[in-house]
Parts: C-alpha cells; structure tokens; sequence
C-alpha cells in the first residue's frame, strides 16, 4: 500500500445540521446521509492550511455532507465518512492534482482562506478575491495527539470511489456548540440554503501540525 502525504500546520471543521430533504439534493446514489436525528443530516466543513505536498503549499476549503461509512472485513472503522460535494483551493496546481488523482470536485477559481487564532478559538474566513464564501469558528477544547481513520467518497463521470485517509497530528474535539457559521451569497454555496443550516456546529474539530495520509483510490 502506498500513501500519499500532506503535512498542514492547521486543520478546522466543524459539523452542522441541515434539513435531509436538502441533503439528498446533494448526494449521488446510492450514497445516503447520515442522520443526526430523523430528518437532519450533516453538513462538514473543514479548512486546511497545507504546508507540504507534491505540489507545493496551499489552502483548501471542503463543504461536505457526513455519509455512513463502507466497512469491510478486517478493516478499521472510521471515525466519519465523508462524501465532498464542492472544493475550492488557493492555487490550481492543487485543484489540477485532486481532481485527477482524487476525482473531488472543484470550485475552479482560485479563493483565499484566513485562518486567525485568538484566545482558544480559531476564526476561519473564505474568499474569492473580494467576495465571501463562508466565515466558521471552532474553539479549543483538551489537545491529544491521535491518529484517526477517515473515509471519503467520490463520484465523477468516470464513476464511483472511495479512499481512507489517516489524519495525525495534535488533534481536540467537543461537543459544547461554541463555534458560528455564516454562509455567503456565492456559487461555492449553490443549493445550500443559509436559514435551514444551524448557525453553530454541534461538534468541533481542530488538528495542528499533523498529516494527511490518503491511502490507495480504491473504485467502487
């Protein structure tokens, strides 16, 4: 098995409810949401702040709906799985590799992302030149360092994939609705609809200087 790296100094996400009816508008099937409660599914986004790839460094945006995870035998469990449904990067060397490599969907313009950490909290603000795409906040809670599974799910013209993903790092998460969400009038944010996604997430994740290791695309 062979992994692919990316070490970041900063990755934020926070999870947020939204009605299922607008969830299912994103997802491919067979792909279905996972339901926090019956008729409320999960909308993730998470920032990443990339200090080292094989293309260089750059920042990444990911709005993504939390899905159930695909286990097999003798395999780990994941702590989420994640189908992304919209990307959006700093540079378009980054955009050009995920896409062929990952088969992720792409915002294709360049966006900039803010990451400002003040007194336990970490403030995360998302722009396309002038224009906002989206503002997050997470707080800090009790720092372990981990080394978590993940899942994520693709689907392109050319079909159905997944891959595991190993985050490691010095990682916190909570449960204590402190952080904020705001949504912007912009493509990125296409079918999403700002008053019927909770404004603060019900959980929390923050990982500093860690890792991201993509294990093998696997085709489905």
């Amino acid at each position: 098995m062979s992994l692919t790296k990316y070490g970041f100094s900063q990755t934020v996400s926070a999870f947020f409810e939204m009605p299922t009816e607008m969830t299912l508008a994103l997802l491919p099937k067979p792909l279905q949401p996972l339901e926090s409660h019956h008729g409320s599914s999960i909308f993730a986004v998470t920032a990443f702040d990339f200090t080292e790839s094989i293309v260089g460094a750059y920042g990444e945006i990911v709005m993504a709906v939390i899905v159930p995870p695909l286990v097999r035998k003798g395999g780990g469990f994941p702590k989420s799985a994640f189908y992304p449904f919209r990307l959006g990067t700093s540079t378009p060397e980054s955009r050009a590799h995920a896409i062929e490599r990952w088969h992720l969907p792409h915002h294709m313009a360049d966006i900039s992302i803010d990451f400002a950490e003040n007194d336990g909290s970490m403030a995360v603000a998302v722009k396309e030149g002038d224009a906002p795409i989206l503002d997050f906040t997470v707080t800090e809670h009790q720092w372990e360092v981990v080394d978590h599974l993940y899942q994520c799910n693709m689907n392109d013209d050319s079909g159905r994939y997944k891959v595991d993903i190993h985050m490691q790092g010095e990682f916190c998460e909570h449960e204590e609705e402190r952080g904020s969400l705001t949504l912007y009038d912009h493509p990125m944010c296409a079918g999403l609809d700002p008053e019927e996604i909770a404004d603060y997430p019900f959980r929390e994740l923050w990982m500093r200087g860690g890792q991201q290791l993509f294990e093998d695309l696997e085709k489905l």
